[in-house]
């Protein structure tokens, strides 16, 4: 997608974000002055290369706070990227609110949830600098994008500044969520405080048991939570849904029937690039149920698979073994072996390679090994192990013979039948 360019005068911005609070966060609050507008419209996104001789030039003409304030946006536009694509050069940020924020492939997957509901009205709680807004209102002609924060809700504004239909409050979700009734609501509670992440659901801003009374009287509800909850805070008939992005689990979100079309219970998002696959757990009929235990194999097979962690996280390794023909190496272990290779279609959900040794986990035979072999790198994987895996590295590692060429293996530190194992593997395209 080509950058939109947001030309906003800082007549408009100022209109934007008039009935908000002073900006709490430095940066904004010297960004959103009428210099610091100009600079940021004259300077939107430097190249990393660029922006220290720009920032030099700079603090010669205007206050050093205000240039330190300009680099630092610079910076998280570039950041912003990864997340957002492009159009994050145009956008606004705090760090906060960046870091919180949901990838944009990740984003339009769950506007999908809510055009298929037929969505008209809606309110995004705790919408942060506006990553999901962004999907969600060109949706829906009545949004409105909510945050208790002066400086998250001064950058949503910005952000949503392209979208005439969506609407910019900063105000605490208690005097929005007194009514009767209630549009659709999607919400994301805040999960940090002074001394860092809250882990407890029942000390988030707003309690995730506040937000599900909300339910009886909004149509839709879908709420964005930490990948690690426990599954005991999930509540029965509602969706529960993991996703991964390039490996990396992002999220779990929380889908109330209005928005979940495949019922109740758990399903992975497995994103890699642009390929997107779902994964539903047939085993749990709600959220909140256990984790089906599968027996350990009998024998290593041929082959090794290490599933995406939002495939173990929603409890679909009973599935995943069903389609492989194949089991997990070890009782509780989330690595499977077997004999059969999945279509290339289905290999989305894991890593898949060939076991080319079964060695013991001591570290002279593993070291012997990697000497016979000529190998000058390692990758490791582990689960199911204690091991520091820097230290453990060194002590293996063979010194490097100058004639050697540079050889890579993978191996994976693991129980196999409970027992601790050095497996080589190989992976398999």
């Amino acid at each position: 997608m080509v950058a939109r360019k947001v030309a906003l005068s800082f007549k408009q911005m100022k209109q934007l974000t008039s009935s908000f609070p002073p900006a709490e966060d430095l940066m904004i609050a010297a960004l959103t002055t009428p210099e610091g507008w100009r600079l940021l419209q004259e300077y939107p996104c430097p190249s990393p290369s660029e922006a220290a001789d720009i920032a030099k030039h700079l603090r010669k003409q205007h206050p050093a706070d205000l240039v330190a304030a300009l680099q630092t946006q610079w910076n998280l536009r570039e950041k912003a990227q990864e997340k957002l694509d492009s159009e994050a050069k145009n956008k606004l940020f705090t760090r906060d609110g960046l870091e919180q924020a949901t990838r944009k492939i990740v984003a339009a997957q769950r506007a999908k949830r809510f055009a298929k509901a037929d969505v008209t009205s809606m309110i995004d709680l705790g919408c942060g600098i506006g990553s999901d807004s962004m999907e969600l209102a060109p949706l829906c002609p009545d949004f409105l994008a909510v945050d208790i924060s002066p400086a998250a809700a001064t950058c949503a504004a910005i952000n949503l500044s392209e979208i005439s239909t969506a609407k910019v409050f900063c105000e605490n979700a208690d005097n929005l969520t007194s009514q009767k009734t209630l549009p659709a609501l999607f919400v994301d509670p805040a999960r940090r405080a002074a001394v860092g992440r809250v882990l407890s659901p029942d000390s988030w801003s707003p309690p995730l048991g506040k937000v599900l009374e909300w339910e009886k009287r909004s149509p839709q509800l879908a709420v964005k939570m930490a990948p690690g909850i426990d599954l005991a805070y999930l509540p029965d008939g509602y969706h529960a849904q993991w996703v991964s992005v390039d490996g990396n689990l992002v999220e779990c979100a929380l889908y109330s029937p209005g928005l979940a079309p495949e019922g109740a219970g758990r399903s992975a998002l497995v994103i890699c690039g642009r390929q997107v696959k779902h994964y539903r757990c047939s085993t749990a009929c709600n959220p909140g149920e256990d984790h089906v235990q599968i027996p350990q194999a009998a024998t290593l097979g041929s082959y090794f698979f290490d599933p995406d962690p939002a495939i173990i996280r929603a409890g679909i390794i009973p599935d995943l073994c069903e389609e492989l023909g194949a089991a997990p190496v070890s009782t509780g272990i989330a690595y499977l072996t077997g004999d059969s290779l999945p279509s290339e279609q289905d290999s989305l959900g894991f890593h898949c390679y060939q076991i080319v040794e079964n060695l013991p986990l001591k570290a002279k035979q593993v070291s012997s090994y990697l000497r016979s072999q000529q190998v000058t790198r390692l990758d490791v994987l582990k689960r199911g192990v204690a091991l520091d895996i820097a230290a453990w590295r060194k002590k293996v590692m063979p010194k490097r013979n100058r004639d050697w060429s540079p050889r890579t293996i993978t191996v994976a530190l693991t129980r196999v039948g409970g027992a601790h194992r050095c497996l080589v593997l190989v992976a398999v395209k």
